[in-house]
């Protein structure tokens, strides 16, 4: 089965500072994931399994 999740795209350490854009996850399936991110000036995508903590969705950076 096929789930979507969005949030607002954050910055910094602790990903709490509001930034242009969203960021999205749709699982595929049991194991799979395609997630990325979409601003004003670019669109990304990228091909994963699921995060632990954060399901489709990439954890902040200084997890």
């Amino acid at each position: 089965p096929w789930r979507v999740e969005v949030s607002n795209r954050t910055t910094g350490t602790a990903a709490t500072t509001p930034t242009d854009g969203s960021v999205f996850g749709i699982y595929v399936g049991e194991t799979a994931c395609i997630s990325g991110a979409v601003s004003s000036s670019r669109i990304w995508v990228n091909v994963n399994g699921h995060f632990p903590e954060t399901g489709c969705i990439e954890p902040p950076p200084a997890h």
